[in-house]
């Protein structure tokens, strides 16, 4: 992205099925694009804490927007994947973890923590 006070974070909130492109600008969240609605792009407007309202460029904002759109657009997945994803869900319902299991995933966790943060 550019370097400027616009940042895209593209999450996978625990309460939605979907990732989400988070729109931050100076640090403060003031957008969210998601793909809840199946086939329907979605922006959820956040409260400006500081002031009234905020007010950007419109040529700035809508760049913006549009490419948190397309990173966004290449995490969505395919009615194929969907109904993978859903049967996967399924079967993990009533998975209860051996503790050898437990402690590999927890080593593996750490692993990536060790990888990615430090």
């Amino acid at each position: 992205m550019r370097n400027d006070p616009w940042e895209i974070i593209i999450s996978d909130p625990p309460d939605k099925e979907e990732p989400v492109a988070e729109i931050y600008y100076k640090n403060e969240q003031c957008f969210e694009i998601n793909y809840e609605d199946r086939g329907f792009f979605v922006i959820k407007f956040y409260k400006n804490r500081n002031k009234k309202y905020w007010e950007f460029p419109y040529e700035e904002a809508m760049e913006v927007l549009q490419e948190a759109k397309e990173h966004l657009a290449k995490f969505q997945r395919t009615p194929e994947e969907q109904a993978r994803y859903e049967a996967r869900m399924k079967e993990l319902e009533n998975w209860k973890p051996t503790p050898e299991e437990q402690a590999d995933y927890e080593a593996k966790m750490e692993a990536q923590r060790k990888k990615w943060y430090d």
